[in-house]
Parts: C-alpha cells; sequence; structure tokens
C-alpha cells in the first residue's frame, strides 16, 4: 500500500499516467480521520502539489468511494480537461484524435470519465 504522495504518484505513473483509488486510502495519506470538506479540499490541494488531478473534480466523502488520479500535464489529462470543459480548443483537440485508434482511445477514456 502506498503510504505517501510520492508513492502514489509513482504508482500513477507505473500504471501509465492513470489510476483508481479509494477515498480511504487518500484519507489515509493525508492522515486524516474523517473526509469532510476541509480534509477534501487538502487531498486535492496534496494531489495537485505532487503533479496529480483527480476524477470526479469534487473528492466524495464516502470512504469506499474511488475516484481517478492522473497526471497533470500528461496527454491523459489534455483529454479529461478537453472532455469536462467544454471549449472550442477543447473541441479542435478532441477532432484532431481522429484516427481510428485515437477514437478508440478516446471511447474508452470517456468511458472511464463519464462512466
Amino acid at each position: 500500500m502506498t503510504d505517501n504522495c510520492e508513492g502514489l504518484r509513482e504508482s500513477v505513473m507505473m500504471d501509465s499516467g492513470l489510476r483508481t483509488v479509494d477515498m480511504g486510502t487518500l484519507r489515509d495519506i493525508q492522515g486524516a480521520g474523517r473526509l469532510g470538506i476541509h480534509v477534501r479540499n487538502a487531498i486535492t490541494r496534496s494531489l495537485e502539489s505532487h503533479g496529480m488531478g483527480h476524477i470526479p473534480g469534487e473528492l466524495p466523502g464516502n470512504q469506499y468511494a474511488e475516484v481517478r488520479l492522473y497526471l497533470l500535464g500528461s496527454p491523459i489529462a489534455d483529454i479529461v480537461k478537453a472532455v469536462l470543459s467544454p471549449s472550442s480548443k477543447g473541441d479542435d483537440a478532441l477532432r484532431d484524435m481522429g484516427s481510428f485508434e485515437a477514437q478508440e482511445r478516446l471511447r474508452q477514456v470517456r468511458e472511464i470519465v463519464c462512466g
């Protein structure tokens, strides 16, 4: 089990930049007892300071809920931003993934992001 943000980042990197973890794990890494709003906000800040983002954008308060972590600045982060934050630039980026292989990867990412 990962017991700090550096180790968590390593595990995300080893999983090709995308990893699912439960909120209990993130809470334990944070050293908190309950997943109140302040703890969840602290988790978000800690992840960001270690170069990671998360989906959903607002972390759930249930310790068993799963969240996806990804590396900020990565191609996955670009796709997440394009899908979750509609914009002309994001639309162009998604269209640029026009090859069959890219479309298949995009479909898989959309399934991951949107459920």
